[in-house]
């Protein structure tokens, strides 16, 4: 991704505050893609810097409540990646994936993936396509999922998660102190 993006330069911008089909419309006039959808009135679009200059204007001028340009190294889940895709799909074909034990949700088509096939394509899809978080998280709560666990540093998706709906329930796991934690509470809960 981060070749891709010094072959097409862009970047990324958080819209805060606008539905889907208005950003939908800014990206078409100022020659933008939506590349996420994170959470009800959080979407995030990538294009090139001037395309990106010119959406900033448009959703400023529809009433967007935020606007972040994400410090990121390219425009990711566009049309700005096609020039990595070969190559990425040839490197991810030569990766050796086990059979998952559950199914992985696509990002892409927010259904589950259930073979190694799909899970490799769903990897080279993602660099072009838009990632579908919010649509992803609201199938796995329809199929009865009511717990996430956020492994890494940083809380932005347990946020998210709160913000798609606040009943669910989020752990953040970024460390050993964590692991030793939540070990202990699931340990006072049996």
């Amino acid at each position: 991704m981060y070749e891709a993006g010094l072959k097409n330069p862009g970047s990324m911008l958080a819209v805060i505050g606008l539905d889907e089909e208005t950003v939908k419309d800014i990206s078409f006039h100022s020659g933008t893609e939506i590349s996420n959808i994170n959470c009800p009135g959080q979407i995030v679009i990538s294009g090139a810097a001037q395309a990106l200059a010119e959406a900033d204007k448009l959703a400023k001028a529809r009433g967007a409540r935020v606007l972040i340009p994400l410090k990121v190294s390219g425009a990711f889940h566009s049309a700005l990646m096609e020039p990595v895709l070969a190559e990425f799909s040839k490197i991810v074909s030569n990766v050796r994936f086990q059979l998952p034990v559950i199914p992985v949700i696509s990002n892409v088509t927010t259904r589950p993936l259930t073979d190694v096939d799909s899970i490799k394509e769903e990897l080279v899809k993602q660099l072009r396509n838009c990632i579908q978080w919010q649509g992803s998280v609201e199938y796995m709560m329809h199929s009865g999922i009511t717990t996430f666990y956020e492994i890494g540093p940083g809380r932005v998706l347990s946020g998210l998660l709160r913000r798609i709906n606040s009943e669910l329930q989020t752990f953040n796991i970024s460390g050993i102190e964590d692991i030793a934690q939540l070990a202990g509470k699931e340990g006072s809960n049996n």
